[in-house]
């Protein structure tokens, strides 16, 4: 997800993250680096060996991520350690996750990125 495509203002909250594609149902554990009420970036973990993920662009996934409710999106981008999620949620869900968010970085005095 390119700087330049992101409508949405995104917050640096790490919290423990999954991501399971729906094709396959393959989940991959990982750690919410950012999000915003248009998507999110988790860096997938694995320790002690190399990450191989089922992760490709344009691929739907479910993404749940402790304290949030879940979301359904596809991915955007996809690395050997991370995936970005653009959510596939409407305007009513998005103004929700806002308020999650804010309240989220409200509470652990953090600053937008």
């Amino acid at each position: 997800m390119s700087e330049d495509n992101r409508t949405f203002e995104r917050f640096p909250i790490a919290r423990l993250a999954f991501a399971e594609s729906i094709e396959s149902g393959e989940t991959c554990c990982g750690v919410l680096k950012n999000i915003s009420a248009g998507g999110a970036m988790i860096d997938l973990t694995m320790p002690f060996k190399r990450l191989d993920h089922v992760f490709t662009q344009d691929m739907p996934v479910d993404v749940t991520i402790d304290e949030f409710d879940a979301l359904k999106g596809k991915v955007v981008r996809a690395t050997q350690n991370s995936i970005g999620v653009l959510f596939n949620i409407d305007e009513s869900q998005q103004d929700e996750l806002m308020d999650k968010i804010l309240s989220t970085m409200e509470k652990e005095g953090a600053t937008a990125e």
